[in-house]
């Protein structure tokens, strides 16, 4: 971390008291519930293996590896795809690339590695880190290079909510205090208005102080239909799949298979329900490769037309990180050494769109401390601030929040040329974190 001023090392020296501060008041924690979570994905497991074994590829992998077979190696899946399929892949064989292969045994493979890790990785890390039923996780300051903050022990900030089976699953673990509610804070799009702070793209900042939908259009375009028509799945899909990842330097042959695999994960349907792949094949797209081709012209549009200065202000800053190797952010901090162009171009955003939220976590704690309020910070996850809240002080926090972090920050920062917004969903009194709704303030 380069802090090149006394401000920003204070940001990062009240950063970590303030996180730490979050860390000691833990999350509670359902574990009765993981436990009873755990005996039931083991038993999806041991029948789903059955299934898989008892099928023709799995007929074949017990012959070709007998006693040393395991469903989860990745080598071993890779020779039976092509021996049985006659399917050669090369490179990786994640989630994206196997949701693009239309054969039985992944359809069955999938939903099997999403059983074991939920099972191995996310409840047994909650049961193993908790005290007394409360989790403590760490949160780093120092140990991501683009000036975020991390998490471990375990990483809260990994908690899965793509999946919907999975979210649900893990989510409902997490509780809050007796009387208590879950309130869970995010910076609506900060990146992208931190972004065009830097930018200045005239068209994306009109965007952004107008309110439009960035995200609804992106998915029409995407899903080929009228924005009325996108559902809020479709929406959800678009923005965490094309609009956030294209900012951050990925390109169609990342994306395509990333939103091919959605369709089907998130049941995509059109606002009337009509199902996106069925939509998609009137309008001439019959399989992935067609709709692969079709996000590289989105893609190709969204830099050259759409937000043409905001691309071309990408290639200016990577041609002065060359020549100086080095740069600075608005928030106090330089950035220097070897840089791949995606790092170079999106640590400043980041980097500058987490301290914005970092300054609210610091801020808002220091409130809570001296109105002596019950409320509680317990998390943070990059984009969003996570409180554990008693009922009888809601409207208190809220109003406290929503000052702090739309408007106390742009007094504090004057780069911040665009208003920042906040959007806040909480569960319940007494109800878990899965169980969250959004509400107004």
């Amino acid at each position: 971390m380069n802090p090149i001023n006394k401000e920003a090392y204070q940001l990062l020296h009240d950063g970590a008291l303030s996180l730490g501060v979050a860390e000691r008041n833990g999350i509670r924690m359902d574990i009765p519930y993981c436990q009873r979570a755990m005996r039931h994905l083991e038993s999806k497991e041991a029948k789903l293996s059955r299934t898989i074994l008892d099928s023709k590829a799995g007929k074949a992998w017990k012959k070709m590896y007998g006693s040393t077979l395991k469903l989860g190696a990745v080598e071993q899946l890779r020779d039976v795809l092509k021996e049985v399929y006659d399917i050669r892949v090369k490179g990786s064989l994640d989630k994206g690339v196997l949701a693009t292969l239309d054969v039985p045994l992944v359809k069955q493979i999938l939903p099997y590695r999403k059983y074991v890790k939920a099972r191995s990785t996310y409840l047994q890390g909650i049961i193993n880190e908790s005290i007394d039923g409360y989790l403590h996780p760490n949160f780093n300051l120092h140990t991501a290079s683009t000036y975020r903050s991390s998490s471990s022990n375990p990483n809260f900030q990994n908690i899965p909510i793509r999946d919907p089976f999975v979210a649900k699953l893990i989510r409902r673990a997490f509780i809050p205090r007796p009387g208590n509610r879950i309130v869970e804070a995010d910076y609506s799009g900060i990146e992208v208005r931190v972004a065009a702070c830097y930018h200045k793209d005239p068209r994306m900042m009109r965007y952004l102080e107008t309110g439009y939908d960035m995200h609804r259009e992106m998915a029409a375009e995407i899903f080929q239909t009228k924005p009325e028509h996108v559902s809020k799945m479709m929406r959800y899909a678009a923005k965490n799949r094309f609009v956030f990842p294209i900012f951050y330097g990925s390109y169609y042959m990342q994306m395509g298979p990333d939103l091919w695999d959605a369709i089907d994960e998130l049941s995509l349907t059109t606002e009337s329900g009509v199902p996106i792949k069925s939509h998609l094949k009137q309008k001439g797209i019959h399989e992935f490769s067609a709709f692969r081709d079709h996000i590289k012209e989105v893609e190709d549009n969204f830099w050259n037309k759409k937000f043409r200065v905001y691309g071309q202000w990408k290639k200016k800053w990577w041609e002065r990180y060359l020549k100086q190797g080095e740069f600075s952010m608005y928030t106090g901090f330089v950035c220097r050494g070897h840089m791949k162009k995606n790092e170079a171009v999106n640590f400043p955003i980041q980097g500058s769109a987490f301290h914005c939220l970092l300054w609210s976590f610091i801020t808002l704690t220091k409130e809570l401390q001296q109105r002596k309020m019950k409320a509680k910070l317990i998390g943070q996850i990059h984009d969003s601030i996570v409180a554990d809240v008693p009922d009888n002080e809601m409207d208190l926090y809220l109003r406290i929040l929503k000052e702090i972090s739309t408007e106390r920050i742009r007094e504090h920062w004057d780069w911040l040329v665009l208003p920042l917004e906040i959007e806040v969903e909480a569960t319940e009194v007494n109800r878990s974190w899965y169980t969250k709704k959004e509400i107004t303030i």
